[in-house]
This record gives structure tokens, C-alpha cells and sequence, in this order.
């Protein structure tokens, strides 16, 4: 890595760090997305027998997956047969070059290839290795089959998104557990290791399981089951649903308002607002009618006026009242807009010019690179050159079909 006292006034952050990115589909993938925003050089390592699943996801665009477009902006592609030797040894060579390689198969599967984190470490030292697996590289579960929905489910997540302790569970909108759970831990755990290499010398293994992310989500309910033996009621937390200051609300042309006055000077002045000064004293009542009570008082209030009608009175004042909005109604949102969050971006494609913003905002950072997602296997040559590789050994390896001959932009 660059020593950072060399480098120019907004510089991107990580400029100068070579991910190798062997992961599929949305953890991995969301995950490198966010380091090669911030400037990381990152090779999409892919098979050249179809490449990246999200390649052909549903939906298509002009043949092309708009989740795949969503996930691989500013990265390279190389496309080459790891289980042939040519290609296992061409990879080494890279990794050679790298500071980081991130892969998300199960466990074992590096290791049959000879390119396990032991192995690879102990010949490259400095060399960061995460692997983003749904169970962990360790314990009974690590072969096991999974996505988001399950991973979510073993962790306690879905038995606590229920509407009422009566109904069935509900199917959380966006993928906790591979984002929240998976993506987002690999990004910290392998900056985290950067820094510590930076000190030591020394890379190391970022083992992410998405299982143990999904859990880690739920800290305020876990410390509650873990002090008492019972895990809290759907629904009986004060942040589940317990208190009705802290809920969902039908207005009267059915649209939703949000209302989470958890402080009592919130609730105070939202009373004050709505013409209910003597609910001012319920708020954090214990006893369950009373509370019951003020629930459905709530209710019948907000069930009188529309929900724009409701903003105009709420929205700019300190009561923490907020709208439900459809996701193409916060993507237009003036404070969505005010900070830019859809961008212009370069998709390779005319039907998508658009794109969400990378977080968080790095203020003084020079603006993100701007390369489409690349076609399958587009940076092949180039890359194996950077690696040491001469043309004719490059060409070696095309005739072989270890790494196939790519039509490029």
C-alpha cells in the first residue's frame, strides 16, 4: 500500500490496494462495489463458463441484469479456469500483486484449488484473505446450504418481524443478512485489516459468516435475552412495537405516517402539536390497557386527515413524525436529492443512467471513479500483463482455453 504522506490533496482512500474479488452474486459483489468506489483496483476473478451469476439475473435489459449493473461498477473483469494448473498458477502470480483476496464459496472449496488462506498466506503474508460464507468457516452448519431468508431466520430475525405475537413472520423487504450481515462486515473486517497490516506487517483472515452478522443485528433484544433467559415477544420491545409512542399509523386516505417519539420532550411537543396535551403523562405507560388505549386513540387521530395534511403540521417540527414513502417517492425526495444520493453514473448501457451514490460520503475524497460494469472477462490481457505475464504466454493461455479470447468495448 502507499504510504499515505505521499499521497496527493483528494486522493480516493484506498488508490494504490489490488482486490481480487472471487465472490458471486449480492454480499461480495455489494461488498467490492464499495471498495472500488473509494478507489480500489478490483479484478472480478470470474469462470469463464458463464461468469458471475448475477450476470443472468432477472430482470434483463438488453440482455444484461440490472442486478449485476447495481453491483460491479468500477471494476475489471478477468476470466479464467481455475481448476486447470495454467490457470491456478497464472491466479498465483496476480495474487502475487494483490493486497486482498475476497472469495464466498463454502468452506474447503479454496483449499481443494490450493488456494486456501493457509496456503496462500503462508506464501504471501501481507496478503488480507475474506471469505464470505452463510455459516462460518467453523462449527456443524459450515456446509450448509443457504440465502438471506434463512440465514435471517436461524439468527432470530424473522420470528421478531411479525405485524402482531400472533401473525406469521414477514418477509423483511431488503437483504439483511447479505448486506447488513455480510457485505458490510467483509468491507469493515478488510479495512480493518489493512490498517493492522499497515502496523504489523501482517495480512490476515477476515472469516465473515452471514449468520453471525444477521445476529450481530440484533443487540438491544440479544443483551435482553441474555440477562433474563427469554427473548423478548414480537412485538413487546419498545422499538418491536411494545409502546405506541414508537409505531405505524393509517391516515385517512391510506397512506402511513411513522411515529417514533421516544424521548419524552418529542412526545411533548407532538401531544402539543396534535391538541392532546393530556396524553403528555402516558408517555411510557406500563400498564398494558392504558397503553392499548393510547394505541388505538393514536390511531383514530391520525385516521382523521391525509397524510399530507399530517406532514404539513409535523413534519418540520421536533415530534419525529415522518411518511412511509414507496421507494420511487424517496428516490425523488428532496433530501434524497439534496444529497445527491442518485447519481449519474456510466452502466454500459443507454437504458440505465442512473445509480445510488456510494456511503458513507468521504467529503475531502477526489469523486468516484466511473467505470461501467465490465463484460465477461473484458480486462484479461491487461491484467495477466500487470501480473508479469508475457504476450505469448497469454496467448498460451487462450489456445489452452484457460482464459478465453473476450470481445471488449
Amino acid at each position: 500500500m502507499t504510504n499515505a504522506s505521499d499521497l496527493p490533496a483528494r486522493r480516493l482512500p484506498l488508490m494504490g490496494v489490488r482486490i481480487l474479488d472471487l465472490t458471486r452474486l449480492l454480499p461480495g459483489g455489494y461488498a467490492t462495489q464499495l471498495l472500488a468506489d473509494w478507489g480500489a483496483d478490483v479484478i472480478k476473478v470470474e469462470d469463464p463458463r458463464g461468469g458471475d451469476p448475477a450476470r443472468w439475473s432477472q430482470p434483463l435489459v438488453d440482455g444484461t441484469s440490472l442486478y449485476f449493473l447495481a453491483l460491479n461498477r468500477n471494476k475489471r473483469s478477468l476470466a479464467i479456469d481455475l481448476k486447470a494448473p495454467a490457470g491456478r498458477d497464472a491466479l498465483l502470480r496476480l495474487i502475487a500483486t494483490a493486497d486482498v483476496l475476497i472469495e464466498s464459496f463454502r468452506p474447503g472449496v479454496m483449499d481443494r484449488l490450493g488456494l486456501g488462506p493457509a496456503a496462500l498466506r503462508a506464501q504471501f503474508p501481507r496478503l488480507v484473505y475474506c471469505a464470505i460464507t452463510g455459516y462460518g468457516q467453523d462449527g456443524p452448519a459450515q456446509q450448509r446450504a443457504g440465502h438471506d431468508l434463512n440465514y435471517l431466520g436461524y439468527a432470530g430475525v424473522l420470528d421478531m418481524n411479525r405485524a402482531a405475537p400472533d401473525q406469521p413472520p414477514v418477509l423483511p423487504p431488503a437483504q439483511l443478512a447479505d448486506l447488513a450481515g455480510g457485505a458490510l462486515p467483509a468491507v469493515m473486517g478488510i479495512l480493518a485489516a489493512l490498517v493492522g497490516r499497515s502496523v504489523s506487517g501482517q495480512g490476515d483472515v477476515v472469516d465473515v459468516s452471514m449468520l453471525d452478522g444477521a445476529l450481530a443485528l440484533q443487540p438491544l433484544a440479544a443483551v435482553v435475552a441474555l440477562a433474563t433467559g427469554h427473548a423478548p415477544r414480537p412485538g413487546q420491545p419498545q422499538l418491536h412495537g411494545g409502546d405506541p409512542v414508537y409505531g405505524i399509523y393509517a391516515t385517512l386516505d391510506g397512506r402511513y405516517l411513522t411515529l417514533a417519539a421516544l424521548e419524552p420532550k418529542f412526545w411533548e411537543r407532538f401531544c402539543q402539536l396534535v391538541g392532546q396535551p393530556e396524553w403528555i403523562p402516558l408517555h411510557g405507560v406500563a400498564d398494558p390497557a392504558r397503553r392499548e388505549g393510547l394505541r388505538r386513540e393514536i390511531a383514530a387521530l391520525f385516521a382523521t386527515r391525509t397524510q399530507t395534511e399530517w406532514l404539513a403540521l409535523l413534519a418540520d417540527e421536533d415530534a419525529c413524525v415522518g411518511p412511509v414513502l414507496s421507494l420511487s417517492e424517496a428516490l425523488a425526495d428532496p433530501q434524497i436529492q439534496a444529497r445527491h444520493m442518485v447519481q449519474a453514473a456510466d452502466l454500459g448501457t443507454s437504458d440505465l443512467t442512473q445509480a445510488l451514490a456510494p456511503v458513507p460520503r468521504l467529503v475531502e475524497a477526489a469523486p468516484p471513479p466511473q467505470r461501467p460494469p465490465p463484460l465477461l472477462g473484458e480486462h484479461s490481457a491487461e491484467v495477466l500483463a500487470e501480473a508479469g505475464l508475457t504476450p505469448a504466454a497469454i496467448a498460451a493461455l487462450h489456445r489452452a482455453g484457460v482464459v478465453p479470447t473476450t470481445k471488449v468495448r
